[in-house]
């Protein structure tokens, strides 16, 4: 009777060692796979050229700015998400004094464009000068 009962410990233990040795290769596998994606470079989706700079959109961009969003939006809207976001990050890197210079050049321009189409909104002191 203990020789049976001893017989099946023995095989059930074989069993699982078997049952485990295929999950350890499936693991194996499954880490490999994810290896090689981690190691593989992303993929652009697009590329943006703004004010001379080049800015890469990857679908892991992607995919990022749309598990922050509720409302679903067109692809197109992503990238340009993707694209602001990458903006906004480089801008943070400049040096304060180049971030200043170039806050007061955009001023200037949008100025300069709203004088010329006829949208411009004067401030006070610059309506009593017209008058």
């Amino acid at each position: 009777m203990m020789n049976d009962t001893l017989l099946e410990t023995i095989q059930t233990l074989q069993h699982r060692t078997e049952h485990l040795e295929k999950e350890i290769v499936a693991l194996r596998q499954a880490l490999t796979d994810v290896a090689e994606v981690l190691a593989t470079p992303q993929a652009v989706v697009a590329r943006y050229i703004i004010d001379g700079e080049s800015y890469d959109v990857t679908q892991a961009d992607v995919d990022a700015i749309r598990a922050n969003l509720i409302k679903p939006r067109p692809e197109t809207a992503l990238h340009e998400l993707v694209v602001a976001k990458k903006m906004a990050q480089r801008l943070r890197e400049l040096p304060p004094a180049e971030r200043e210079a170039r806050f007061w050049a955009t001023v200037e321009d949008s100025r300069a464009k709203s004088a010329l189409d006829g949208t411009m909104i004067e401030t006070e002191e610059e309506a009593a000068i017209d008058d």
